[in-house]
Protein backbone atom coordinates (compact mmCIF):
# COMPACT_ATOMS: atom_id res chain seq x y z
CA UNK A 1 0.00 0.00 0.00
CA UNK A 2 1.46 3.38 -0.96
CA UNK A 3 1.81 5.70 1.72
CA UNK A 4 0.73 9.46 0.71
CA UNK A 5 3.46 12.05 1.32
CA UNK A 6 2.53 14.57 3.67
CA UNK A 7 2.66 18.26 2.35
CA UNK A 8 5.69 20.15 2.27
CA UNK A 9 5.21 23.91 3.75
CA UNK A 10 7.95 25.98 2.13
CA UNK A 11 10.39 27.73 5.12
CA UNK A 12 9.97 30.58 3.60
CA UNK A 13 6.11 31.02 3.55
CA UNK A 14 5.55 34.13 5.86
CA UNK A 15 7.86 35.97 3.18
CA UNK A 16 6.04 34.56 0.38
CA UNK A 17 2.64 34.95 2.07
CA UNK A 18 3.81 39.07 2.39
CA UNK A 19 4.89 39.42 -1.07
CA UNK A 20 1.24 37.95 -2.34
CA UNK A 21 -0.14 40.73 -0.05
CA UNK A 22 2.24 43.17 -1.35
CA UNK A 23 1.85 42.20 -5.27
CA UNK A 24 -1.85 41.75 -5.05
CA UNK A 25 -2.51 45.03 -3.16
CA UNK A 26 -0.77 46.87 -6.38
CA UNK A 27 -1.89 44.80 -8.71
CA UNK A 28 -6.01 45.77 -7.65
CA UNK A 29 -4.75 49.63 -6.99
CA UNK A 30 -3.41 50.17 -10.35
CA UNK A 31 -6.23 48.41 -12.08
CA UNK A 32 -8.68 50.45 -10.12
CA UNK A 33 -6.55 53.27 -11.44
CA UNK A 34 -6.31 52.42 -15.06
CA UNK A 35 -10.48 51.80 -14.96
CA UNK A 36 -11.13 54.61 -13.09
CA UNK A 37 -8.88 56.76 -15.91
CA UNK A 38 -10.80 55.13 -18.26
CA UNK A 39 -14.14 56.48 -17.38
CA UNK A 40 -12.97 59.65 -16.81
CA UNK A 41 -11.55 60.09 -20.42
CA UNK A 42 -14.92 58.94 -21.66
CA UNK A 43 -17.06 61.14 -19.39
CA UNK A 44 -14.45 64.00 -20.80
CA UNK A 45 -14.49 63.37 -24.31
CA UNK A 46 -18.61 62.84 -23.61
CA UNK A 47 -18.89 66.33 -21.54
CA UNK A 48 -17.08 68.25 -24.82
CA UNK A 49 -19.37 66.62 -27.13
CA UNK A 50 -22.00 68.34 -24.93
CA UNK A 51 -20.68 71.27 -24.46
CA UNK A 52 -19.79 71.56 -28.30
CA UNK A 53 -23.73 70.03 -29.09
CA UNK A 54 -25.21 72.45 -26.77
CA UNK A 55 -23.25 75.59 -28.04
CA UNK A 56 -24.80 75.00 -31.62
CA UNK A 57 -27.67 75.16 -30.40
CA UNK A 58 -28.08 78.06 -28.52
CA UNK A 59 -26.22 79.94 -31.58
CA UNK A 60 -29.23 78.72 -33.76
CA UNK A 61 -31.66 79.31 -31.23
CA UNK A 62 -30.61 82.69 -30.81
CA UNK A 63 -30.62 83.56 -35.03
CA UNK A 64 -34.57 82.20 -34.82
CA UNK A 65 -35.81 84.71 -32.37
CA UNK A 66 -37.89 87.70 -32.97
CA UNK A 67 -36.47 90.88 -32.23
CA UNK A 68 -39.16 92.20 -29.71
CA UNK A 69 -37.82 89.06 -27.73
CA UNK A 70 -34.18 88.54 -28.34
CA UNK A 71 -33.26 90.49 -25.39
CA UNK A 72 -35.54 88.72 -22.57
CA UNK A 73 -34.69 85.26 -24.23
CA UNK A 74 -30.30 85.62 -24.22
CA UNK A 75 -31.03 86.39 -20.83
CA UNK A 76 -32.78 83.36 -19.92
CA UNK A 77 -30.31 81.39 -22.30
CA UNK A 78 -27.59 82.93 -20.33
CA UNK A 79 -28.91 82.31 -16.96
CA UNK A 80 -29.47 78.47 -17.77
CA UNK A 81 -25.86 78.23 -19.49
CA UNK A 82 -23.09 76.95 -17.21
CA UNK A 83 -20.44 76.94 -19.40
CA UNK A 84 -18.03 79.87 -19.94
CA UNK A 85 -18.70 81.27 -23.67
CA UNK A 86 -18.78 84.19 -25.88
CA UNK A 87 -20.98 84.40 -28.86
CA UNK A 88 -19.59 87.13 -31.06
CA UNK A 89 -21.13 88.31 -34.86
CA UNK A 90 -19.00 87.23 -38.21
CA UNK A 91 -16.55 90.42 -37.62
CA UNK A 92 -15.62 89.28 -33.75
CA UNK A 93 -17.72 91.47 -31.86
CA UNK A 94 -18.90 89.97 -28.51
CA UNK A 95 -22.67 90.06 -28.44
CA UNK A 96 -23.66 88.10 -25.05
CA UNK A 97 -20.82 85.73 -22.87
CA UNK A 98 -21.17 84.37 -19.45
CA UNK A 99 -18.97 82.53 -17.55
CA UNK A 100 -16.02 84.20 -17.90
CA UNK A 101 -15.49 86.60 -14.77
CA UNK A 102 -16.67 89.81 -16.77
CA UNK A 103 -20.14 91.22 -16.35
CA UNK A 104 -22.85 91.63 -19.15
CA UNK A 105 -23.90 94.94 -20.37
CA UNK A 106 -26.59 96.43 -19.61
CA UNK A 107 -29.72 96.97 -22.04
CA UNK A 108 -28.84 100.80 -22.36
CA UNK A 109 -25.43 99.88 -23.14
CA UNK A 110 -25.41 97.48 -26.08
CA UNK A 111 -24.52 100.27 -28.78
CA UNK A 112 -20.62 99.47 -27.38
CA UNK A 113 -20.96 96.74 -28.91
CA UNK A 114 -22.02 98.24 -32.40
CA UNK A 115 -19.32 100.67 -32.10
CA UNK A 116 -16.53 98.13 -30.73
CA UNK A 117 -13.67 97.84 -33.98
CA UNK A 118 -11.77 94.21 -33.37
CA UNK A 119 -9.22 95.41 -35.15
CA UNK A 120 -8.35 98.78 -33.30
CA UNK A 121 -10.13 97.91 -30.11
CA UNK A 122 -11.15 101.14 -27.84
CA UNK A 123 -13.00 99.62 -25.31
CA UNK A 124 -11.20 97.77 -22.63
CA UNK A 125 -13.85 95.62 -21.34
CA UNK A 126 -14.98 94.46 -24.47
CA UNK A 127 -11.03 94.22 -25.28
CA UNK A 128 -11.00 92.02 -22.59
CA UNK A 129 -13.87 89.40 -23.52
CA UNK A 130 -12.81 89.22 -27.29
CA UNK A 131 -9.29 88.40 -26.06
CA UNK A 132 -11.01 85.74 -23.77
CA UNK A 133 -12.57 84.28 -26.97
CA UNK A 134 -9.56 84.35 -28.76
CA UNK A 135 -8.38 81.96 -25.64
CA UNK A 136 -11.17 79.42 -25.93
CA UNK A 137 -10.70 79.30 -29.86
CA UNK A 138 -7.13 78.02 -28.66
CA UNK A 139 -9.12 75.05 -26.64
CA UNK A 140 -11.82 74.55 -28.89
CA UNK A 141 -12.78 75.32 -32.28
CA UNK A 142 -15.22 78.18 -32.34
CA UNK A 143 -18.52 77.01 -33.99
CA UNK A 144 -20.14 79.05 -36.85
CA UNK A 145 -23.82 79.17 -37.94
CA UNK A 146 -25.18 81.12 -40.53
CA UNK A 147 -28.68 82.02 -41.75
CA UNK A 148 -29.80 84.61 -44.63
CA UNK A 149 -30.53 87.47 -41.73
CA UNK A 150 -27.55 86.25 -39.03
CA UNK A 151 -24.31 84.88 -38.82
CA UNK A 152 -23.23 83.80 -35.69
CA UNK A 153 -20.09 82.62 -33.69
CA UNK A 154 -19.62 81.25 -30.52
CA UNK A 155 -17.03 80.31 -28.38
CA UNK A 156 -16.61 78.36 -25.79
CA UNK A 157 -14.55 77.05 -23.02
CA UNK A 158 -14.17 73.73 -21.17
CA UNK A 159 -17.05 73.18 -18.19
CA UNK A 160 -16.30 72.92 -14.64
CA UNK A 161 -17.01 69.32 -15.29
CA UNK A 162 -14.54 68.68 -17.45
CA UNK A 163 -11.77 71.12 -15.91
CA UNK A 164 -12.72 68.47 -13.09
CA UNK A 165 -11.80 65.44 -15.16
CA UNK A 166 -8.19 67.28 -16.21
CA UNK A 167 -7.45 67.47 -12.80
CA UNK A 168 -8.97 63.72 -11.53
CA UNK A 169 -5.92 61.35 -13.13
CA UNK A 170 -3.34 63.70 -11.43
CA UNK A 171 -5.45 63.38 -7.85
CA UNK A 172 -5.42 59.86 -8.01
CA UNK A 173 -1.97 59.23 -9.34
CA UNK A 174 -1.68 61.97 -5.94
CA UNK A 175 -3.33 59.22 -4.21
CA UNK A 176 -1.36 56.49 -5.25
CA UNK A 177 1.91 57.94 -3.84
CA UNK A 178 0.31 58.61 -0.83
CA UNK A 179 -1.11 54.91 -0.31
CA UNK A 180 2.21 53.42 -1.42
CA UNK A 181 4.13 55.99 1.23
CA UNK A 182 1.70 54.92 4.28
CA UNK A 183 2.39 51.07 3.07
CA UNK A 184 6.17 51.22 2.88
CA UNK A 185 6.05 53.20 6.53
CA UNK A 186 3.86 50.44 7.74
CA UNK A 187 6.21 47.79 6.25
CA UNK A 188 8.85 49.17 8.21
CA UNK A 189 6.60 49.49 11.53
CA UNK A 190 6.13 46.17 11.14
CA UNK A 191 9.53 45.26 10.48
CA UNK A 192 11.10 47.41 13.50
CA UNK A 193 8.25 45.45 15.38
CA UNK A 194 9.49 42.28 14.54
CA UNK A 195 13.08 43.08 15.10
CA UNK A 196 12.44 44.82 18.75
CA UNK A 197 10.61 40.99 19.17
CA UNK A 198 13.31 39.18 18.88
CA UNK A 199 15.44 41.51 20.68
CA UNK A 200 12.85 41.60 23.93
CA UNK A 201 12.59 37.23 23.30
CA UNK A 202 16.21 36.85 23.38
CA UNK A 203 17.13 38.88 26.00
CA UNK A 204 14.97 37.39 28.05
CA UNK A 205 16.06 33.92 27.40
CA UNK A 206 19.78 34.99 27.75
CA UNK A 207 18.67 36.59 31.02
CA UNK A 208 17.19 33.10 32.30
CA UNK A 209 19.96 31.23 30.58
CA UNK A 210 22.34 32.73 32.61
CA UNK A 211 20.04 33.06 36.33
CA UNK A 212 20.45 29.20 36.80
CA UNK A 213 24.75 28.47 36.64
CA UNK A 214 25.42 32.20 38.13
CA UNK A 215 23.39 31.21 41.63
CA UNK A 216 25.76 28.46 41.23
CA UNK A 217 28.47 29.52 40.82
CA UNK A 218 27.87 31.87 43.61
CA UNK A 219 26.85 29.06 45.70
CA UNK A 220 30.14 27.27 45.27
CA UNK A 221 31.97 30.35 46.15
CA UNK A 222 30.44 30.38 49.28
CA UNK A 223 31.59 26.83 49.94
CA UNK A 224 35.07 27.59 48.96
CA UNK A 225 35.17 30.50 51.88
CA UNK A 226 33.75 28.12 54.42
CA UNK A 227 35.88 25.46 53.67
CA UNK A 228 39.24 27.48 53.44
CA UNK A 229 38.00 28.76 56.48
CA UNK A 230 38.03 25.45 58.23
CA UNK A 231 41.39 24.37 56.66
CA UNK A 232 42.99 27.77 57.61
CA UNK A 233 44.24 28.60 54.24
CA UNK A 234 41.55 31.49 53.69
CA UNK A 235 44.22 34.12 53.14
CA UNK A 236 46.17 32.52 50.65
CA UNK A 237 42.39 32.43 48.68
CA UNK A 238 40.82 35.44 49.81
CA UNK A 239 42.45 37.57 46.77
CA UNK A 240 41.30 35.20 44.15
CA UNK A 241 37.82 34.84 45.62
CA UNK A 242 37.32 38.19 46.28
CA UNK A 243 38.11 38.92 42.87
CA UNK A 244 35.60 35.88 41.26
CA UNK A 245 33.08 37.04 43.90
CA UNK A 246 32.94 40.21 42.27
CA UNK A 247 32.92 38.97 38.36
CA UNK A 248 30.30 37.21 39.05
CA UNK A 249 28.40 40.06 40.60
CA UNK A 250 28.89 41.36 37.49
CA UNK A 251 27.70 39.20 35.31
CA UNK A 252 24.68 38.90 37.56
CA UNK A 253 24.29 42.83 36.62
CA UNK A 254 25.16 41.87 33.20
CA UNK A 255 22.34 38.56 33.23
CA UNK A 256 19.78 42.02 34.92
CA UNK A 257 20.49 44.45 32.09
CA UNK A 258 19.69 41.89 29.72
CA UNK A 259 15.88 41.35 31.81
CA UNK A 260 15.46 45.36 31.75
CA UNK A 261 16.28 45.58 27.65
CA UNK A 262 12.88 43.96 27.51
CA UNK A 263 10.54 45.86 29.76
CA UNK A 264 10.39 49.29 30.87
CA UNK A 265 12.43 49.58 33.76
CA UNK A 266 11.96 52.38 36.51
CA UNK A 267 14.28 55.56 35.53
CA UNK A 268 15.55 57.43 38.48
CA UNK A 269 17.21 61.35 39.18
CA UNK A 270 21.10 60.37 38.80
CA UNK A 271 24.45 61.44 38.31
CA UNK A 272 25.95 60.06 35.33
CA UNK A 273 29.75 61.07 35.92
CA UNK A 274 29.45 58.71 38.87
CA UNK A 275 28.14 55.73 36.51
CA UNK A 276 31.05 56.80 33.03
CA UNK A 277 33.79 57.24 36.73
CA UNK A 278 32.82 53.14 37.47
CA UNK A 279 32.94 51.93 34.31
CA UNK A 280 36.32 53.24 33.09
CA UNK A 281 37.53 52.29 36.79
CA UNK A 282 36.39 48.32 35.82
CA UNK A 283 38.43 48.70 32.52
CA UNK A 284 41.33 50.25 34.62
CA UNK A 285 40.91 47.56 37.38
CA UNK A 286 41.50 44.84 34.25
CA UNK A 287 43.81 46.50 32.26
CA UNK A 288 46.56 43.24 33.11
CA UNK A 289 44.20 40.73 32.12
CA UNK A 290 42.60 42.27 29.58
CA UNK A 291 46.18 43.63 27.99
CA UNK A 292 45.02 47.22 27.88
CA UNK A 293 47.31 49.63 26.82
CA UNK A 294 45.28 52.28 26.10
CA UNK A 295 44.80 54.94 28.26
CA UNK A 296 41.49 56.22 29.06
CA UNK A 297 40.75 60.05 30.21
CA UNK A 298 38.00 61.93 32.04
CA UNK A 299 36.88 65.42 31.66
CA UNK A 300 33.47 65.99 32.88
CA UNK A 301 32.03 69.99 33.77
CA UNK A 302 29.27 69.71 36.52
CA UNK A 303 26.09 67.67 35.06
CA UNK A 304 22.64 68.13 36.27
CA UNK A 305 20.67 64.96 37.27
CA UNK A 306 19.09 62.81 34.54
CA UNK A 307 16.65 60.21 34.55
CA UNK A 308 18.31 57.12 33.82
CA UNK A 309 19.03 53.78 34.53
CA UNK A 310 22.24 53.59 36.04
CA UNK A 311 22.54 49.84 35.12
CA UNK A 312 21.93 50.45 31.60
CA UNK A 313 23.87 53.36 31.38
CA UNK A 314 26.85 51.41 32.49
CA UNK A 315 26.20 48.82 29.93
CA UNK A 316 26.03 51.52 27.60
CA UNK A 317 29.45 53.65 28.70
CA UNK A 318 30.58 49.63 28.66
CA UNK A 319 30.07 49.11 25.13
CA UNK A 320 31.07 52.12 23.49
CA UNK A 321 34.71 51.63 25.59
CA UNK A 322 35.14 48.20 24.31
CA UNK A 323 34.22 49.48 20.52
CA UNK A 324 36.60 52.19 21.15
CA UNK A 325 39.82 49.88 22.56
CA UNK A 326 38.80 46.98 19.69
CA UNK A 327 39.29 50.36 17.31
CA UNK A 328 42.47 51.12 18.62
CA UNK A 329 45.13 49.21 16.97
CA UNK A 330 48.21 50.83 18.32
CA UNK A 331 50.44 51.04 21.61
CA UNK A 332 49.45 54.70 22.23
CA UNK A 333 45.51 54.66 22.28
CA UNK A 334 43.78 56.90 23.60
CA UNK A 335 40.05 57.44 24.76
CA UNK A 336 38.86 60.65 26.11
CA UNK A 337 35.28 60.79 27.83
CA UNK A 338 33.91 64.40 28.07
CA UNK A 339 30.64 65.69 29.46
CA UNK A 340 29.29 69.09 28.96
CA UNK A 341 26.12 70.99 29.45
CA UNK A 342 24.14 71.96 26.30
CA UNK A 343 21.59 74.82 27.70
CA UNK A 344 20.14 75.33 24.00
CA UNK A 345 18.90 71.97 23.70
CA UNK A 346 18.97 71.69 27.26
CA UNK A 347 20.54 68.67 27.02
CA UNK A 348 23.56 66.44 28.81
CA UNK A 349 25.82 65.56 25.99
CA UNK A 350 28.85 62.87 26.56
CA UNK A 351 31.28 62.40 23.89
CA UNK A 352 33.63 59.22 23.40
CA UNK A 353 36.69 60.11 21.31
CA UNK A 354 39.27 57.81 20.30
CA UNK A 355 42.12 57.24 17.81
CA UNK A 356 41.19 54.42 16.20
CA UNK A 357 41.18 53.29 12.52
CA UNK A 358 37.75 55.30 12.11
CA UNK A 359 34.85 54.49 9.93
CA UNK A 360 34.32 55.26 6.18
CA UNK A 361 30.68 56.67 5.35
CA UNK A 362 29.39 53.37 4.10
CA UNK A 363 30.24 52.03 8.04
CA UNK A 364 29.01 54.80 9.55
CA UNK A 365 25.35 54.31 8.08
CA UNK A 366 25.49 51.13 9.18
CA UNK A 367 27.23 50.96 12.37
CA UNK A 368 24.21 50.92 14.37
CA UNK A 369 22.65 48.20 12.58
CA UNK A 370 21.98 45.00 14.27
CA UNK A 371 24.73 42.35 13.06
CA UNK A 372 26.84 44.81 10.97
CA UNK A 373 30.19 44.34 12.51
CA UNK A 374 33.75 44.77 11.23
CA UNK A 375 35.65 42.25 13.34
CA UNK A 376 35.72 38.41 12.46
CA UNK A 377 34.34 37.40 15.72
CA UNK A 378 31.01 38.80 17.42
CA UNK A 379 27.66 39.06 16.09
CA UNK A 380 27.59 43.26 15.40
CA UNK A 381 24.68 43.40 18.51
CA UNK A 382 26.93 45.92 21.09
CA UNK A 383 26.17 49.11 19.16
CA UNK A 384 22.56 48.51 18.13
CA UNK A 385 22.21 48.11 21.91
CA UNK A 386 23.41 50.76 22.79
CA UNK A 387 21.14 53.31 20.28
CA UNK A 388 17.69 50.77 21.48
CA UNK A 389 18.64 51.88 25.33
CA UNK A 390 20.32 55.49 25.02
CA UNK A 391 16.77 56.38 22.49
CA UNK A 392 14.10 53.97 23.20
CA UNK A 393 14.08 53.69 27.05
CA UNK A 394 15.98 57.20 28.13
CA UNK A 395 14.69 59.17 25.18
CA UNK A 396 17.79 60.34 24.34
CA UNK A 397 20.24 59.98 20.80
CA UNK A 398 23.16 58.48 20.17
CA UNK A 399 25.23 59.27 16.55
CA UNK A 400 28.34 59.36 15.02
CA UNK A 401 29.59 63.33 15.60
CA UNK A 402 33.35 62.35 13.27
CA UNK A 403 34.88 59.82 12.42
CA UNK A 404 37.68 59.79 9.74
CA UNK A 405 39.67 56.15 8.18
CA UNK A 406 43.07 56.88 10.33
CA UNK A 407 41.95 59.30 12.43
CA UNK A 408 39.85 58.02 14.70
CA UNK A 409 35.97 58.04 15.70
CA UNK A 410 33.41 60.22 18.18
CA UNK A 411 30.30 59.18 19.22
CA UNK A 412 28.15 61.70 21.06
CA UNK A 413 25.03 61.08 23.42
CA UNK A 414 22.47 63.59 24.27
CA UNK A 415 20.27 63.06 27.45
CA UNK A 416 17.49 65.12 27.36
CA UNK A 417 17.26 67.33 30.80
CA UNK A 418 13.54 67.88 32.51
Amino acid sequence: MKRRSALRIPGNLPFLIKIYFIAGTIILVMGALLYSNSLITRMKEQSEDTTRLFSKFIAIALMDVNAESSQEFIKEVRGAITLPFVLTDRSGRPVVWSGIGIKMLADDQYSRVIDFDPEHPDDPLLEKVHRTAASFDRINDPISVESELLALVIHYGPSKLSRELRVAPFVQFGIFIIFVIIGLFGMRAVKTGEKRSIWVGMAKETAHQLGTPLSSIMGWLEIIRTKASEEGCFAALEGPVDEASADVDRLSRISSRFSKIGSAPPLDYQKVAPIIEETVDYFERRRPALKINSTIEIDLEELPLVRCSADLLGWVFENLIKNSLDAIAGEDGKINITGRVDRGENAVVILFSDNGKGMNSGMKNKVFNPGFTTKRRGWGLGLALVKRIVEDIHGGSIKVAATHPGEGTTFQIDFPVD
